[in-house]
């Protein structure tokens, strides 16, 4: 199996595992510490929990997620960008993703600060 079907089976893997609705992924979140940003396609909580558990393979850079997939930027080993792979999310997590950003699930949310306020790009 190629080394990106591996990253692509094991984050869908992952995401699968979160929960069989948006509340059960909210609750997986929250037991795990995450908290995310509402509308910041790098820092909600279901980004920030991926890249925690993927983002330290090398050929990772950032995982991004939309409304119904995820975005995971690549790197070659010589730090030049390398592509990305898309993963579509389950049924649970684009649900969560949705409520998220209309901020439904305070547990799992934080507040940007001044010092953190999200570039145009990483808004959904």
């Amino acid at each position: 199996m190629s080394h990106l079907r591996q990253i692509k089976r094991k984050t869908s893997g992952l995401l699968a595992e979160l929960g069989n609705s948006p509340d059960e992924v909210a609750e997986t979140l929250r037991v795990t510490g995450v908290q995310g940003v509402p509308r910041d396609n790098r820092s909600c909580a279901v980004a920030l929990y991926l890249s925690a558990l993927v983002g330290s393979e090398p050929s990772i850079r950032s995982v991004a997620v939309g409304h119904c997939s995820l975005t995971i930027n690549l790197v070659a080993l010589d730090s030049r960008p390398a592509g990305r792979l898309q993963v579509q999310m389950p049924k649970p997590v684009r649900r969560f993703v949705a409520a998220f950003d209309a901020r439904q699930y305070p547990m799992v949310t934080r507040e940007l600060s001044e010092e953190t306020e999200p570039s145009p790009a990483g808004t959904r």
